[in-house]
């Protein structure tokens, strides 16, 4: 067969890069490509148009674009294909020559700082650390990251959720276990963005779903070898601690192994963490800072590429179990419209959780369009909780409305396990794409326990008229299942169009098999009291179907769609021989823009409704939750409410100078809203229900505004404004209550170091809350609070090291809040460094060194406060010792 050449037209516009005007008679020359011979030469008119006609589709060309006072510019033509005859360029822009200039001396600034679309990059061996420092030292060196004591990282305000190594999970999603484990000089490149949905990286169309993460990229000598560390302490009243991590890292093969074991309030691998105690925040073994806790945590990590990357697995395994004991008073004050009820109640409690998870992920790139992934998790949980307590409430007055003391025990097993199996397909067509995602999850809990209620009742005149005694024995056994099947299409309408249809099946199966037995009645344990049993079956079906449409322009991207869902509840509460069938109809409209202002400046508005349909629990409670005290009332006439989120950000940087600016903002009107209504009887006894409020919307905000700079001297600093609030509706007592809340603040952080000579950081935050409740329109519970952290770190005699932190509180009393309450928890360390290279660390430390740390929160809540104060750990010495072992292979480059 005789191919035959075709010709083409060749078109395109010459402007200023910047100031987007056209080059008038800008010269424009076209060159064949293999002798650079000139095939032809033009200029540009007034509009700065250019037009080569009758070329060659089968040659290679060279444009040649030039313009007094401007850099003159080449470009190659030999992969674009003509449409319909014609080849258009677009604009080419040109740079004035001085503007060239200061860019070449700008990027020899800001090499260490590079950003590449929504990602920005740091080299990292341009930020100075000491020796053996982990990541965590290196980040908080970084421009526009904040490091606070318990490790958590904000990046521009934004919490960062996720870290990455070469671009996988390490151990999961706790930060901490990779930024105070990972050696600093490991680190090549640090890159922070926000991380799409995997759908999302999938078919290129953005849904919303967003974590700001950080990607560390491991130096090539760096990623073959092992390396650890290895710490030991022992301190006054008992208190010990000891850790040790081992990393093998050859290539893309990772493997690391974990252990900790100590009782001074951390599980993390690296400074005082006892925040970060069971980092999965889906269990009981948090530690929230309540008791004297024993940890041992264990851990095991693998991920490994092979087959040209083609296939790939990321296992994790971790072990936690945690004894907490204490005791906690808590103080309180509920606003009714009949008056006052305050309360004071005394808990001693001792807990003991273990837990172990697993996971693993299996991705197979069957070809370049198709990808196979596999997931499977399970979680192993046991607990063992008792506790013994006595609460009094009061009147207004102080006459004593009852007094009760309880006594608790329970032994709860669960076992949880999620298989999901995702395959997603590119189509032939460019922009085609199709995605199954089939999640599931199969859960069984059971416990056995004993719950010992008895309480005194108390008359106007504060005489006692009763006692009721309530003993209980109680039994669980639940098993719950969901299967969930959701199809993802996408396909192009035009170059900048695209459009997205969705649809999502789902079934809910739950048998709640929870009794209890009257102890009073029968020891045994034989006698099942209905009032406090319950076995639910509950079996809700869900499909979803959505269109969208994507726009996405070279600064402009918007989204526009809708979700409607249809619910089925079919619910069985086998006790009462009571059947209850609801059909919801639910729509989720949404829109967003991403509007690019300048490089480095972004703009986001972004709006959400949402049908919110009522929960099972909230339409038929179960009266296993039921107490002495408390009752939950079944509603199954519940309906719907709505609610409207506008959100909103805009970021700004100018990398040369360090000047980082920007905000955001939300708020959410929630109309027809479900509201707990709470009646409280003359003995004090607690009744709930779930209600809607038709006719009143429940509202709340938050705003948030940040600058941040580099000062003379190097200081690092950011400063932060914030407001957050809103108004909600309730029944108390039959009677409307309109609670308002709100909290003005403002945050400075600041920071400076000198390698080998000293760091130093600063944040002092203050703001003012307000609680206003339209039942007690008199009562006073607004209060102003201020926190400030300082830290110190000098380093001198070579060897030596001193290190000091301070945490300063302070609230002012109200009337809920009888009193001030101010704190500083005062710690200090002093170190020396021994080995080649300071691998090995002796120090004495003091942890409290004040002896203030006590055990203190407030807590809003509608119309309730209460002051908490509890056991935690206090004043200890500690004598330890940290080794950093390395040994890494010379890789040939």
């Amino acid at each position: 067969m005789t191919s035959y050449a075709q010709s083409f037209t060749l078109k395109g516009l010459l402007k200023d890069t910047n100031l987007q005007l056209p080059l008038y008679r800008g010269s424009v020359v076209l060159l064949q490509a293999r002798d650079s011979f000139i095939v032809a030469d033009t200029r540009a008119d007034k509009q700065g148009r250019f037009v080569f006609n009758h070329l060659s589709d089968t040659a290679s060309y060279i444009l040649f674009f030039s313009y007094p006072g401007y850099a003159a510019y080449s470009h190659r033509i030999t992969t674009e294909k003509p449409v319909d005859g014609v080849l258009d360029m677009g604009t080419v822009g040109l740079l004035l020559k001085e503007k060239l200039l200061r860019e070449v001396i700008i990027k020899s600034q800001t090499a260490i700082i590079k950003i590449k679309g929504d990602t920005t990059e740091f080299t990292a061996d341009s930020f100075k650390v000491q020796a053996n420092a982990s990541v965590e030292d290196l980040l908080k060196q970084l421009p526009g990251l904040q490091v606070d004591q318990y490790g958590n990282i904000t990046v521009q305000g934004q919490k960062v959720r996720k870290v990455l190594v070469d671009g996988e999970e390490f151990f999961g999603d706790d930060p901490t276990l990779v930024t105070r484990n990972l050696r600093a000089d490991m680190v090549d490149k640090v890159q922070v963005y926000d991380k799409k949905s995997d759908a999302a990286v999938f078919t290129g169309i953005d849904d919303g779903v967003k974590d700001k993460t950080i990607n560390l990229k491991i130096k090539q000598d760096k990623n073959h070898g092992v390396f650890g560390k290895v710490e030991l302490g022992g301190g006054t009243d008992e208190h010990y601690n000891a850790q040790g991590m081992l990393n093998a890292f050859k290539g893309k093969r990772r493997m690391s192994l974990y252990g900790t074991n100590g009782n001074i309030g951390r599980t993390g691998l690296g400074a005082a963490d006892r925040q970060k105690i069971g980092t999965d925040n889906d269990g009981t073994e948090n530690y929230n800072d309540k008791g004297i806790p024993t940890v041992t945590s264990a851990g095991a990590h693998y991920d490994n590429k092979w087959n040209n990357d083609q296939q790939s697995f990321n296992g994790n395994y971790k072990f936690n179990t945690m004894t907490v004991n204490g005791e906690d008073i808590v103080v309180s004050q509920n606003n009714l419209p009949t008056g006052l009820i305050l309360g004071n109640s005394n808990n001693r409690f001792d807990n003991r959780n273990t837990r172990q998870s697993a996971n693993g992920k299996y991705i197979f790139k069957v070809d370049t369009s198709a990808t196979i992934t596999a997931y499977a998790d399970g979680t192993v949980t046991d607990d063992k909780t008792a506790s013994y307590g006595n609460t009094q409430n009061f009147r207004g007055d102080s006459s004593m409305i009852y007094n009760n003391e309880s006594n608790d025990r329970n032994d709860y097993h669960l076992r949880s396990y999620n298989v999901n199996l995702a395959w997603e397909k590119r189509l032939k067509k460019a922009g085609r794409t199709i995605s199954l995602y089939l999640n599931n999850n199969f859960s069984n809990d059971h416990s056995s326990g004993e719950n010992l209620s008895r309480s005194d009742y108390y008359d106007s005149t504060g005489r006692q008229d009763s006692t009721a005694l309530l003993y209980l024995g109680r039994r669980t056994n639940d098993d719950w299942r969901t299967n969930t099947l959701k199809a993802i299409y996408t396909a192009p309408i035009s170059g900048k169009l695209s459009l997205i249809l969705n649809y999502q099946v789902e079934n809910k199966l739950n048998h709640d098999d929870k009794r209890s037995y009257n102890l009073v009645e029968n020891p045994a344990g034989k006698n099942e009291d209905a009032a406090f049993s319950s076995k639910m079956n509950s079996n809700i079906w869900t499909n979803q179907g959505g269109i969208a449409i994507n726009y996405a322009g070279p600064k402009l991207v918007l989204k526009a769609g809708n979700n409607i869902r249809t619910i089925t509840m079919d619910l069985e509460s086998e006790l009462d021989n009571y059947r209850l069938k609801r059909n919801f109809l639910n729509w989720n409209p949404g829109a967003s823009m991403q509007y690019t202002v300048k490089q480095y400046s972004v703009l986001q508005l972004n709006y959400t409704g949402n049908s919110i349909n009522p929960e099972r629990t909230q339409l038929l409670p179960l009266k296993f939750s039921n107490g002495q005290l408390v009752t939950y009332l079944a509603n199954p006439d519940l309906d719907n409410s709505f609610s409207h989120k506008i959100s909103g950000d805009y970021n700004t940087a100018k990398v040369v100078s360090n000047v980082y600016t920007g905000g955001n903002g939300s708020v959410t009107f929630t109309t027809n809203p479900i509201a707990q209504a709470i009646n409280v009887t003359a003995a004090g006894k607690y009744i709930y229900r779930f209600v809607n409020m038709p006719g009143y919307t429940n509202m709340n905000y938050d705003l948030m505004a940040y600058y941040g700079r580099q000062l003379p001297f190097n200081i690092q600093m950011i400063g932060a404004l914030n407001t957050s609030g809103g108004r909600s509706f309730n029944l108390t007592d039959d009677k409307v209550n309109k609670l308002t809340y709100s909290t003005y603040g403002a945050g400075l952080e600041m920071y400076k170091s000198q390698q080998k000579k000293y760091n130093t950081y600063l944040l002092v935050k203050a703001g003012y809350n307000i609680n206003k409740s339209s039942l007690q329109p008199g009562s006073e519970n607004n209060f102003p609070f201020i926190e400030i952290r300082p830290s110190l770190a000098i380093y001198f005699l070579k060897k030596f090291e001193i290190h000091t932190d301070a945490n300063y509180l302070w609230q002012r009393k109200s009337q809920a809040f009888s009193d001030n309450f101010s704190r500083v928890i005062w710690n200090a360390w002093l170190g020396r460094t021994f080995l080649k290279q300071d691998q090995l660390t002796i120090r004495i430390s003091c942890n409290d060194i004040l002896n203030q740390n006590n055990g203190y929160s407030r807590t809003a809540n509608n119309n309730f406060f209460s002051e908490n104060r509890y056991t935690t750990i206090r004043r200890f010495f500690m004598l330890g010792a940290t080794w950093n072992f390395t040994r890494f292979r010379t890789i040939k480059q």
